[in-house]
């Protein structure tokens, strides 16, 4: 079973399981392995609670989120009408920034903030903006000419 696995960390778990079944104490077993035997008894601590499942690499579970879902909702509503409201240009990434820390006390970075934005379906890549005071009724009697 050691063979088959493709991570290198669950190889070395199957491994000391093999060498324990072998009759090896943990000890001997995590010097073969090249780990502290400490390691070798949650790696057993964690197959009986779970079998096999809990001898596998678990993922991490990260940072919690700075945003809460229902918060992030609102913040996207809000950048909608933000983009609505302003008459001319574009809105930035800035803008919301600010916006955030304003209304809800978070301070997010960069990354954080294009995120939220791309798990909103939300681009940071825009049309070109309109000048507020732009002729469009002229514009598309032009095109038709």
């Amino acid at each position: 079973m050691a063979r088959s696995e493709g991570s290198a960390s669950e190889r070395k778990r199957f491994l000391a399981f093999a060498h324990i079944k072998d009759g090896r104490s943990f000890s001997e077993a995590a010097r073969m392995v090249r780990v502290q035997p400490r390691t070798v008894i949650v790696w057993v601590k964690n197959f009986r609670k779970r079998g096999l499942e809990g001898l596998r690499q678990q993922r991490g579970s990260g940072a919690k989120r700075l945003i809460c879902e229902e918060a992030e909702k609102m913040v996207c509503k809000a950048i909608d009408e933000m983009q609505k409201n302003r008459p001319g240009g574009r809105v930035r990434g800035r803008d919301i920034w600010e916006m955030v820390n304003k209304n809800y006390g978070i301070s997010l970075s960069n990354g954080s903030l294009y995120r939220l934005l791309h798990r909103a379906g939300l681009s940071w890549i825009t049309g070109r903006s309109q000048h507020p005071k732009a002729d469009f009724e002229g514009r598309e009697i032009l095109k038709k000419l």
